[in-house]
């Protein structure tokens, strides 16, 4: 049975709203119908295209609507009731109503028009199929892998083609896909049954002489064969699509085309509704308040929603959780939509329209020509603009709009930054919009560090790197509220002046009046349209607010209501503020006299009637106290506090608990407090907290910031010092993360009390006590709950606000006690925290106690803070006890490195031979490497696009990192001296040798302008073509100029635009020879407009290059110089190796570092400024000290002063070094005992204790310096065998005298080869020796020292490897070039076929095999063959049986394979028992059972190595094994670190990266007694 829909069932079917249609009103008003043409448009125009036509495409499309005309109709021509494009309404009125904000419209069109008179052979068949054929083929259609739902919409005998699109995917597998997601389909009268009509057509056809016949008109005659099978077919197929049939209700002159009976098919769950128009106008409407209209959409909304909650509610869970991704990435502590919601909660109805109707504003909306992109609405304070913004935002929205927005709030640090906004905006952006939301989640999952903080690398990173090159399918707006409550807003302008402005974002600002607003748009010449507030619209909408006050004035009749309305805009002047806490005394006012009395005495001005609020509040003293306590909290907080959190601060704070706060806040202060939507206490205007704070008034209410914010800190470290913030006993030992209920205060202290300790009084010590306990007890929990957010900002702000609290105090107080020592300590090792266990203490918050303390330096507060028992983890061996501010040593044993650049997320060294490798900026891993084919002599990277150039003497070229592609090169005459992008990144400049200024186009290459920059005579400043060339050039890009000096000249200036001189700067005076400028460069931002020059004589000059103007000068032998992206700081690198930083602007030094290692080449700090780096020799150090952390000042609040800081020295380090010489370059470790065998650099052979990692003896040398590279140990008969790099191979055997000492006899076997020895393998039983070289294997008797057979290869090998049979001690195996070979150990014939066992491996130069051991208690044999990331070769790991690789044998297949580990794997440590040891990319010391390498995906994690111990040695290099009680040993440099207990900690891991489901534990899962020290 069909059931009939009615417009009165459902609120969806009803009349329209002002709120559903004054958009489109408007919209349709404002495109002037009419039921006559424009005559501008062609009949095929007004009929439409045939085919499928894109309509209307959201940013983020979720469904796809299909709109199929029918009979003589055309794909626009049926839709519209007159040829005026507005009476479109599939594209014109549907894309602008709130429910289809993620759907995508088409129309359908199809040659139907029977008044043409050649003939067609086509049917409704036929029409299907075309229409099933475009949906396969569309692009936008699928793009999705499981594609988007689809709603078909059919008039007339279009309603037969959707049924037949159904029927045709259904029947046919290559479209069943397309039939899955049919999910409703709206028949607009459709002859289900036939038409009368069409059979006097089909007669008419017929007999007309000049018309050709129509076959798909046969097919609407009523039983026509065609569409009794359609009907009989459909029945059976339609089942789980929802169908909707409306019949006409109006005759035409030749009566109803279509009968109610053939318009409805009456099948189950059919819904039926009736349409007030004639058969042509079922489809056609006059306006969007048309009913016909209204029930059609109306259908379509109900379909929406029941699309949203089932087809679509995992895609939407999906992307909650993307959302909830991202946020946690871009620090996002509360959703953007609350201050939206609380703005439109307070709004009037009807109000702030007048803004949204004036042509200056459209013009914008609508993105008019000549119309700029920014929009300025200006206000006096608490006239509503806010209330403005809010309502922009939801017309923006309520158009469909995809709008993003930010409400500033000062003194609140989550909304008062560019930083802030910019985040923000980004997320919401990425909410709107798939493709950017798909973008920053890549970025997210690349490990890219977004530095939350510095607007410059959100800007950068996220907007001009990704946004805008977003493709975005319609306007995108940003409404912007209070920017003069940013607190750093010099920032913002030059950022929006970068924008293209063919970018579809338009932007809405309100403000007060601001001189700094207008001066920055005009000095970034920003084109903006500015409206001002005026008082008759504040008094407009403020009678608005009134009249919805009206009915709760306390008076007796309309007539005096109006009459008191009419005071209070009279007194209001126009300020919404006063008036509504005017209202709120009014409506608290039970007599005419009280009224009279309040609106006498209120006073005009907002802090007289402030004062008179307080005034009343202190009649009560007890209340008052609590009243003087709220306000504390919601003026000093750093952000709103929700009720909860309130709550529990008042508690700890008065002893007090609250009840029902959320409805008596506003009551207990005055209504000075309101809670919001979001359950925040809010300030009921800002203009609040300027009078408190302010210096206005004098009285017992006045608020002293230090005082107040020492008060809220004592509070925080209150709760901090609580046993809510212990240590659970459970967390101790246990990587399980477990939920601890905690107060509702426990995230403000958590995050917020170092805020107001840098805030606080200096003359109190209980402040400073109350924080040394908090460190000295629970700040390890601490710690975990900040990691357990996914965001480590807070800890480096911490550190900062610490330090910069006793940089204050210990102005004013001498720096001693315990307590400033610890606390000290404390925010040192946060930082060091931070930048060396980031990324572990995110992935596992829960390390904190039990893993990252261990490998903490022995004098840092977080390893004396944790707990150390028998079963924790233990690392012996090091000396280090301090924390390295050189967080890696990248080694380069073959090559120099020559020049560097940095950017955000990676890093770039160019070397001598070519090659330019591009590194992870965070873990130091090689992404990409590139070949320039000469030596590199300087790189430079486009700051927001993904390009890189890089020059040699004779060539620059430029390439896309993100995808490896060269993009093109050009040959030059002489070698750069600089080489940077211009700052709108499409010009590549360069400065040479041969004083040339060249500049290139970007996109091809293509050279744009080619100039001289000759030298000028100091005196007459003519142009002097000086004999000597160029020695030092330096861009400035937003200064646009460049500097050149030659030697003893002075440093010439010349503009890039007109490519003119335009100045000197003289050290001295204008006189020749001057002194030799070194080094030189320009500081990066150009509002800072200063420059630094070192010079031969080893001072340094900082100067204006405008003015010449000196700003300092320092005394210091630089030859390199580098500054930090934010203009700060100068680093300056000396040829003895020592680097000094200092303030870019006094020349006041910071920090200085001394090293061993000389010759420093350049230095390069990264995107956010807190690391740099430097090469020297054949290396690169990178740096992070603790300094550079502690110059970002403490966020932007006024209330910190910052030259309260006590000036101390510069702090010297000297950089942890070691004997390179006594380096460990190769280690072994018995089975038995409890020594480690090493071989040195120095040519040494020596034993470590395997217990402590010291050395214990040295047991042997080769010739001296020439480094051993490998030791093989035989277990039975006590054989060292040794190889150097000088191709000689030792066999000694080592005896254990009386005394415990081990003694080595003279050589068993020395060998000296023609090249080098890759391996040495010795016989389980000690009576043979293999010697392994690329052109032959020798095979040596022990007992004679004679060789018995030398295998020559028959063919050139690029990799091999050997191994003793793991079953057999009489066999050996060779892996080489794919295959397997078996070998006899006593004259080493081969076994097995001549071809080998072939084992599908890739083996190449490329491709080595860098690992080949028995497996799984000797059952199995494990290969690992490496690839690189550099150059794309993938790894593999595979493991085979033993008994499968037998001489028989011609093929085996692997028992398992973990290709998709082994790309992460950084270096194989060994077996232990039936586990493969191995050291991740991330530091991680990871395991994989090799028994079970066939039924499970998951490979277990076990504790983390720093990464500083494992970087400065080539992967394939780094010395390190498990020992037989499973204890982790590591070479760092000269000594050895030792991990003990390490095995035990377990964690499984699925393959695809996220933890399986598999709780972690301290139980070995290694065997019976796990990992021992003992």
């Amino acid at each position: 049975m069909s059931t009939t829909y009615h417009a009165s069932q459902t609120e969806l079917n009803r009349s329209p709203t002002m709120s559903d249609t004054s958009f489109l009103s408007r919209r349709f008003g404002g495109l002037r119908l009419s039921h006559h043409g424009s005559g501008g448009e062609s009949s095929e125009d007004t009929v439409g295209p045939l085919g499928l036509t894109l309509l209307h495409e959201p940013s983020e499309p979720l469904i796809d609507f299909i709109f199929v005309h029918g009979l003589g109709g055309g794909s626009r021509k049926t839709w519209s009731k007159t040829e005026n494009a507005a009476h479109f309404w599939p594209k014109q009125w549907l894309p602008t109503e709130p429910r289809f904000r993620h759907v995508r419209i088409h129309s359908f069109g199809y040659n139907s028009q029977w008044i043409e008179m050649k003939a067609s052979i086509l049917t409704i068949h036929d029409f299907g199929q075309a229409l099933l054929g475009e949906i396969q083929n569309s692009p936008s259609m699928n793009q999705r892998n499981d594609g988007n739902p689809i709603v078909l919409v059919g008039h007339s005998m279009g309603g037969l083609v959707i049924k037949k699109v159904l029927l045709l995917a259904k029947q046919d597998p290559n479209y069943h896909q397309i039939a899955a997601r049919i999910h409703s389909m709206f028949f607009l009268a459709t002859p289900h049954r036939g038409a009368d009509s069409a059979r006097y057509l089909s007669n008419v056809i017929k007999i007309s002489v000049s018309h050709g016949r129509k076959p798909y008109i046969d097919n609407l005659i009523p039983n026509s064969e065609a569409i009794q099978i359609i009907n009989d077919e459909f029945r059976h197929v339609y089942h789980g699509t929802q169908l909707w049939s409306f019949f006409e209700t109006d005759k035409t002159s030749l009566g109803l085309i279509v009968k109610k009976d053939s318009a409805v098919l009456g099948l189950p769950g059919e819904r039926v509704s009736l349409l007030n128009a004639d058969h042509c106008n079922v489809c056609k409407f006059e306006n969007p308040s048309d009913s016909n209209y209204c029930t059609v959409r109306n259908a379509f909304v109900f379909a929406i929603g029941s699309i949203t909650k089932t087809w679509l509610s995992a895609s939407m869970d999906n992307q909650r959780a993307e959302m909830k991704l991202l946020s946690t990435y871009m620090g996002l502590l509360e959703s953007p939509e609350g201050d939206f919601a609380s703005i439109v909660d307070q709004q009037t109805e009807g109000s702030c329209c007048w803004l949204t109707n004036t042509p200056s504003f459209l013009a914008w909306q609508q993105d008019l020509r000549d119309s700029p992109n920014y929009f300025w609405l200006r206000g006096e304070p608490a006239t509503g603009k806010s209330t403005v913004a809010g309502h922009v935002t939801k017309y923006l929205e309520g158009c469909n709009s995809d709008c993003s927005y930010f409400f500033f709030k000062h003194g609140n640090t989550c909304k008062s930054t560019v930083a802030a906004l910019l985040c923000s905006l980004a997320w919401q952006m990425a909410s709107n919009n798939t493709e950017i939301r798909r973008k920053l989640l890549e970025m997210c999952g690349d490990g890219v560090s977004l530095d939350k903080g510095d607007e410059g690398s959100i800007w950068r990173a996220i907007f001009m790197r990704r946004i805008f090159h977003t493709d975005l399918r319609q306007t995108h707006y940003w409404v912007v509220d209070a920017l003069d409550e940013c607190t750093n807003i010099s920032a913002l302008f030059p950022l929006l002046a970068k924008i293209d402005k063919q970018f579809p974002l338009r932007i809405f600002i309100t403000s007060r009046p601001s001189l700094a607003i207008e001066r920055s748009i005009l000095k970034e010449k920003i084109p903006i349209t500015t409206e001002s507030m005026a008082l008759g619209e504040s008094l407009a909408d403020m009678k608005l607010f009134l009249q919805t006050r009206a009915p709760y004035l306390p008076v007796e009749n309309e007539t005096d209501r109006q009459e008191l309305i009419a005071r209070i805009l009279g007194k209001s002047n126009g300020n919404f503020l006063w008036t509504s806490l005017v209202v709120r005394e009014l409506e608290e006012a039970y007599s005419e006299q009280r009224v009279h009395e309040i609106l006498g005495s209120v006073p005009h001005k907002l802090n007289d009637l402030y004062s008179r609020i307080l005034n009343s509040l202190s009649a009560i003293p007890q209340n008052a106290e609590l009243a003087k306590a709220m306000l504390r909290w919601v003026v000093c907080a750093a952000r709103p506090l929700a009720v909860e959190e309130l709550r529990e601060a008042l508690k700890l704070d008065t002893g007090q608990t609250l009840l029902q706060l959320e409805k008596s806040a506003g009551a207990i202060c005055g209504n000075l407090v309101h809670v919001n939507l979001q359950s925040r206490v809010q300030l009921t205007h800002h203009t609040v907290k300027e009078f408190f704070l302010g210096d206005d008034h004098d009285s017992e209410w006045k608020m002293l910031r230090p005082r107040e914010h020492s008060r809220l800190a004592e509070i925080c470290l209150t709760y901090l010092c609580s046993n809510e913030m212990k240590t659970p006993w459970h967390r101790r030992h246990s990587l399980s993360l477990r939920s601890t209920k905690r107060s509702a205060f426990a995230d403000y202290a958590t995050s917020h009390f170092s805020e107001h300790i840098v805030r606080s009084s200096l003359a109190e010590d209980k402040l400073m006590i109350a924080l040394d306990s908090f460190l000295q007890t629970n700040s390890l929990t601490w710690i975990e709950v900040v990691a357990t957010r996914q965001d480590l900002t807070l800890l480096t702000r911490t550190a900062k606000n610490l330090k910069t609290y006793l940089d204050r105090r210990n102005k004013y107080r001498p720096p001693l006690g315990v307590e400033v020592q610890r606390i000290t300590a404390w925010a040192n090792d946060l930082i060091h925290l931070v930048a060396q266990f980031g990324k572990i203490l995110m992935e596992k918050p829960s390390s904190i106690y039990f893993l990252i303390p261990s490998v903490c330096p022995q004098d840092s507060m977080i390893f004396r803070s944790s707990n150390k028992n028998a079963r924790s983890l233990q690392v012996n061996g090091l000396s280090q006890k301090e924390w390295d501010d050189r967080l890696c040593c990248i080694i380069f044993p073959e090559v120099r490195p020559l020049t560097l650049a940095c950017r955000d997320d990676e890093f770039a060294i160019g070397f001598s031979d070519g090659i330019i490798r591009i590194y992870h900026e965070a873990t130091f891993q090689e992404q990409r490497n590139l070949s320039l084919g000469e030596p590199v002599r300087r790189l430079a990277f486009a700051s927001s696009n993904p390009y890189l150039a890089s020059a040699g003497r004779r060539k620059i070229s430029v390439w896309n990192t993100l995808t490896g592609t060269h993009l093109w090169d050009v040959d030059i005459s002489d070698q750069p001296l600089a080489l940077e992008f211009s700052e709108d990144e499409t010009t590549l400049m360069a400065a040479t040798k041969a004083n040339i200024l060249g500049f290139w186009n970007v996109a091809n290459g293509v050279q744009s302008n080619l100039s001289d920059i000759s030298n000028i005579e100091e005196e007459d400043s003519s142009e002097y073509h000086y004999w000597g060339p160029p020695t030092h050039a330096a861009f400035s890009a937003g200064l646009n100029i460049l500097g050149v000096t030659s030697c003893w000249r002075p440093i010439s200036f010349w503009e890039l635009e007109d490519k003119e001189y335009i100045g000197q700067f003289h050290k001295s005076r204008p006189v020749f020879p001057g002194p030799s400028v070194v080094a030189f460069i320009f500081n990066p931002k150009p509002e800072i407009n200063l420059a630094a020059a070192a010079y031969f004589n080893g001072d340094v000059i900082v100067f204006d290059p405008q003015t010449n103007q000196v700003s300092a000068t320092a005394d210091t032998d630089a030859s390199v110089l580098a500054a930090s992206p934010d203009g700060t700081v100068l680093a300056t690198g000396s040829g003895d190796g020592v680097i000094r930083l200092y303030d870019f602007e006094t020349l006041s030094q910071l920090y200085q570092i001394n090293t061993q290692q000389q010759d420093i080449r350049a230095i390069a700090f990264n995107s956010n400024s807190l690391r740099f780096f430097d090469i020297r020799g054949n290396l690169c150090n990178v740096w992070e000290p603790s300094v550079l952390v502690r110059r970002i000042d403490s966020g932007h609040d006024s209330s910190v002063d910052f030259s309260e800081r006590d000036r101390d020295g510069p702090q010297l380090c000297t950089a942890r070094t070691f004997d390179e010489d006594l380096a460990i370059s190769a280690m072994v470790a018995p089975h038995g005992g409890n020594v480690i065998f090493c071989g040195r650099e120095d040519g040494s052979v020596a034993t470590y204790s395997s217990e402590t990692g010291l050395p214990v003896q040295e047991l042997f040398r080769h010739v001296k310096n020439v480094a051993v590279t490998s030791l093989e140990w035989n277990e039975r008969e006590d054989l060292l065998a040794s190889v150097d790099e000088g191709f000689r191979c030792i066999v000694r055997k080592v005896l254990k005298t009386l005394s415990g000492a081990l003694d080595i006899g003279q050589p068993i076997l020395d060998r000296t080869s023609l090249i080098v020895i890759s391996q040495v393998l010795l016989s389980t039983n000690g009576k043979r020796c293999l010697i392994s070289t690329p052109k032959a294997d020798e095979l040596w008797d022990l007992d004679d020292a004679l060789l018995i057979y030398e295998h020559v290869p028959s063919v050139s090998r690029s990799s091999w490897r050997w191994i003793s049979h793991p079953l057999d001690c009489s066999r050996l195996f060779l892996v080489t070039d794919g295959r397997a070979k078996v070998f006899d150990w006593a004259n080493l014939a081969e076994l097995s076929k001549p071809e080998g066992i072939d084992l599908g491996l890739r083996a190449t130069p490329d491709f080595p095999v860098t690992y080949f051991a028995p497996a799984a208690q000797d059952q199995n044999v494990c290969i690992c063959c490496s690839g690189s990331k550099a150059t794309g070769l993938t790894s593999s790991l595979s493991s085979w049986s033993a008994e499968s690789l037998s001489s028989e044998s011609s093929h085996a297949e692997p028992v398992a394979s973990y290709d998709d580990l082994v790309k992460d794997i950084k270096g194989i440590i060994g077996m232990f028992k039936s586990n493969l040891i191995f050291l991740n990319d991330d530091g991680w010391i990871c395991s994989l059972n090799t028994q079970n390498m066939g039924r499970g995906r998951v490979y277990t994690r076990h504790f983390y190595v720093p990464l500083q111990w494992h970087s400065m040695t080539p992967a394939w290099r780094i010395p390190m094994l498990v020992t037989k009680k499973g204890s982790i040993a590591l070479a760092v440099g000269n000594e050895i670190a030792v991990f003990h207990n390490g095995l035990d900690f377990e964690e499984q891991v699925a393959l695809e990266g996220s933890p399986a489901p598999v709780k972690a534990s301290m139980r070995s899962v290694l065997g019976q007694g796990g990992s021992s020290s003992t």
